[in-house]
């Protein structure tokens, strides 16, 4: 399984690899840089530098090579939730990630 990350905070990369316990291939990027491969998920940070997580998304979205991925905004709080939903990102997690919404975001429990 292929997977970016898409934060400029280096333990939110810490913490998604410590509970990543399957087989997979993690792509981290500090900043929305051009971005043509696909991934079968992208989490992108609420904020990244000066970009918004929702408008990356919205971005990728449009991307032939990034518009059928799964994307999951990684928020600071619970209301962000309506940021995610308005740009139509498939998951909403809530930071600090833990192990439980992990396997709850892959279907491993």
């Amino acid at each position: 399984m292929k997977i970016l990350l898409i934060s400029d905070n280096e333990w939110v990369k810490e913490s998604l690899e410590k509970y990543l316990d399957f087989d997979h291939e993690l792509t981290h990027e500090k900043e929305n840089t051009q971005i043509d491969f696909y991934f079968d998920y992208i989490f992108v940070d609420m904020q990244v530098q000066n970009n918004g997580g929702p408008s990356i998304i919205r971005e990728l979205k449009r991307k032939d090579s990034t518009k059928n991925s799964f994307f999951v905004l990684l928020a600071d709080r619970e209301a962000d939730e309506i940021q995610a939903k308005r740009v139509e990102s498939n998951g909403f997690m809530v930071k600090p990630i833990t192990k439980s919404k992990i396997n709850n975001l892959f279907n491993l429990n």
